[in-house]
């Protein structure tokens, strides 16, 4: 049977190499389902995913297979292709082998060609292995369908292709490669014509000087061009791929590490720079070096064909660089993100860091992280020292054999003193637009590592999806839940065919035990996470996220502060802000008494202030929140735990002026707390308990 080799495949949320490994050993049953399909239909849980719930996905995808317990000395008898429980709650594809060496297909850090011996070191001596039986109980293929259009090979240049101009600036940059060939020519004919019978005719010296200085300007003129190309391809495309990395659901960066998600969009936003010349180079530069060696055959076949024999043994280093590239570069994006991952948990947490005296802990962490990182950036530098050291060698050693060959040739005349400097000169053009033409090749397939490892970040909208007309109202509209269900994890729902009708003005508290499922209602009433089952329904329409997301305003416990000033911060940069709203935004800092602790600021309200250093206690941060909540003009409110940083008496004072405005305004509100004090201010109040939401009338549960 023929070895199938898969396609790489990377997990993008941190629990879902286990799916990973399932998109590829189906690629190698000739069975097509992409991570998204999978992921859309089986989501990993938080905790990972067993081997047993492996074996039952691939069942329903008609891969048999068996789990299987082995000794670490037993690993050479395992079938191929096979996944391999790895490290800690990790797996990995085993693909193929060959001898002690194995293709181990890792969806953390890509593609490794790894010793048995350095595999053992790693193995728990759990694997699923395919049975040879077909199964029973298939999912049908439609039900996994590919969501994603086929990832544009390495060496595509569909991507620029699609610049207005770049053929315009391929053939500028093509003439000025041309221009390269004009010193051959002028070397060719000024030292024939020295050594010939009319060595004393006048040699066109100042039309040449003229060419080089046209040659010169030209080169600068296109330089500036292919600059601004670059510019414009790289803004366009950062722009657009911010603006898809935003549009991804609140649950794709809830399951992401931001140190990860940063790594991955800048590292590709790094490529961008380079995409343009190293398209362009691929197009024009074969033809720059088909003329350069039709012109040293036409000179002397038997020294072409020795520059030919040094580019093809050039070739072969490229193609073994090509692989030892890409197993660098998945290697440092891995190592990069883990340490900017660090990073930022540690500047997050250094409240926590330094009043738990963890300092030394996380110093030893960031010296490991940081000697993972650099001893990786120093053994890819020793790789780059050899790899360039082959080019040069085999650089070298074709010279020599070029002068071996020439010298006889040139002593016996059949090679004329022009022919021989006019080759040479072609021998260095040829050679220089090869080894381009190779890096390129080599940097090309770095790119499709990056961009294959950036892609998940841009989830592109569902052109199938339904459309939904705009919502017009004047007041804050009816909102229902009917029979709404919603998990994180299959195995364990969060909410149970929730019914809930919210009539404009209403104003309700959510209790509940913690972990219940609260901060989750809020998020599918504000459109931030859509519903498994059921409906959500604005004036007995059903609404869309879109819709959800210009009525409704929420004010989380995970919101922040931005790097700005007190006005910016409750305003939230509001386009349509003027000077005449500046005495509405005082009126919601005296409701939220914090009229006299902004005027204590340097500044006022124009003072700057920032998540990590608000010149705000807790409690008024928290008040600066809900001050930001009720600027905005959005009719239906959502709360979660607006008085979990205050005191008893701030927090009656706060919730009777959310009431109070909300009253005024006509907007409903809805609040999550575990405050009992507070719910006497409510209409009514709902306990979620165990997925199920039920009335329990108004004021606190027993009064």
């Amino acid at each position: 049977m023929k070895t199938i080799i898969p396609d790489m495949v990377f997990q993008e949320e941190s629990n879902e190499c286990g799916l990973s490994c399932i998109a590829m050993l189906a690629q190698t049953q000739n069975i097509s389902c992409s991570l998204p399909a999978l992921r859309e239909i089986f989501p990993a849980s938080d905790h990972g995913t067993s081997l047993s719930d492996l074996s039952a996905i691939l069942q329903q995808l008609g891969i048999a297979t068996v789990p299987v317990l082995f000794d670490h000395d037993e690993i050479h008898a395992l079938p191929f292709p096979s996944i391999l429980h790895y490290g800690a709650s990790h797996y990995v594809l085993l693909a193929w082998h060959k001898g002690d060496y194995v293709c181990v297909m890792n969806p953390a850090i890509g593609q490794q060609w790894l010793p048995f011996s350095a595999l053992k070191k790693e193995i728990s001596g759990y694997a699923l292995i395919l049975e040879e039986s077909p199964s029973a109980g298939v999912m049908s293929p439609s039900a996994i369908a590919d969501v994603q259009q086929a990832m544009p090979g390495a060496m595509s240049l569909k991507e620029t292709a699609a610049v207005p101009g770049i053929y315009t600036l391929m053939l500028l940059t093509f003439l000025v490669s041309l221009t390269l060939f004009l010193m051959p020519t002028m070397v060719s004919h000024a030292i024939n014509q020295a050594f010939s019978d009319v060595g004393n005719a006048q040699f066109p010296y100042l039309w040449f000087i003229l060419a080089f200085v046209v040659s010169t300007l030209l080169a600068l003129g296109v330089r500036v061009i292919s600059e601004r190309f670059i510019r414009r391809f790289v803004l366009l495309n950062s722009d657009i791929g911010f603006s898809r990395l935003l549009n991804n659901p609140l649950r794709f960066f809830e399951k992401r590490a931001p140190g990860d998600i940063f790594s991955r969009f800048i590292a590709w936003q790094g490529g961008m720079l380079q995409k343009i010349e190293l398209d362009n180079g691929l197009r024009s530069d074969w033809i720059i070096c088909v003329i350069a060696i039709g012109i040293m055959f036409w000179i002397s076949p038997v020294l072409a064909l020795i520059s030919a024999v040094g580019i093809v043994v050039m070739g072969l280093i490229s193609v073994w660089a090509i692989f030892r590239d890409r197993w660098y570069t998945q290697q440092l994006q891995l190592k990069s993100a883990t340490l900017n991952d660090f990073l930022m948990e540690t500047l997050q947490g250094v409240l926590t860091i330094k009043t738990a005296g963890l300092e030394t802990q996380r110093k030893a962490q960031f010296a490991r992280f940081s000697y993972d990182l650099f001893r990786c950036l120093q053994r890819q530098k020793v790789y780059q020292q050899v790899k360039e050291g082959l080019y040069q060698l085999t650089g070298s050693l074709e010279m020599v054999v070029f002068m071996l060959v020439v010298l006889p040739l040139v002593q016996a005349k059949q090679i004329s003193l022009g022919d021989f400097f006019a080759y040479s000169f072609l021998r260095q053009i040829f050679t220089s637009y090869v080894t381009r033409l190779f890096y390129a090749v080599i940097r090309k397939s770095q790119l499709h590592v990056i961009d294959t490892r950036a892609r998940s970040l841009f989830t592109k909208r569902d052109a199938a999806s339904p459309v939904f007309s705009p919502l017009c109202v004047d007041e804050a509209p009816r909102l229902a839940f009917e029979q709404v269900s919603f998990h994180y994890d299959p195995r364990r729902t969060v909410l149970n065919a929730v019914d809930l009708i919210l009539e404009p003005g209403d104003q309700v508290a959510i209790v509940g035990d913690s972990g219940a499922g609260k901060s989750t209602l809020l998020r599918l009433m504000a459109g931030l996470f859509s519903a498994q089952h059921g409906r959500i329904l604005l004036n007995n329409d059903e609404a869309s996220a879109q819709q959800l997301a210009l009525q409704v305003w929420l004010q989380s416990q995970e919101d922040i502060l931005f790097n700005a000033s007190v006005l910016q911060n409750i305003t939230l940069f509001d386009p349509w802000y003027s000077d005449s709203d500046r005495g509405r935004v005082e009126a919601l800092l005296t409701k939220m008494a914090l009229g006299p602790v902004v005027q204590a600021l340097p500044g006022g309200m124009e003072a700057l202030i920032r998540e990590s250093h608000s010149a705000l206690s807790l409690g008024q941060r928290q008040r600066l929140m809900l001050a930001r909540a009720l600027y905005s003009t959005r009719p239906i409110l959502l709360f979660d735990e607006p008085t979990a940083n205050l005191d008893d008496a701030t927090a009656e004072t706060v919730i009777a002026a959310l009431c109070q405005h909300c009253r005024e305004q006509g907007k409903t509100l809805i609040v999550v707390t575990h405050s009992a004090p507070i719910l006497h201010h409510f209409t009514r109040v709902y306990c979620l308990h165990d997925g199920e939401l039920r009335d329990i009338g108004q004021g606190a549960p027993g009064r």
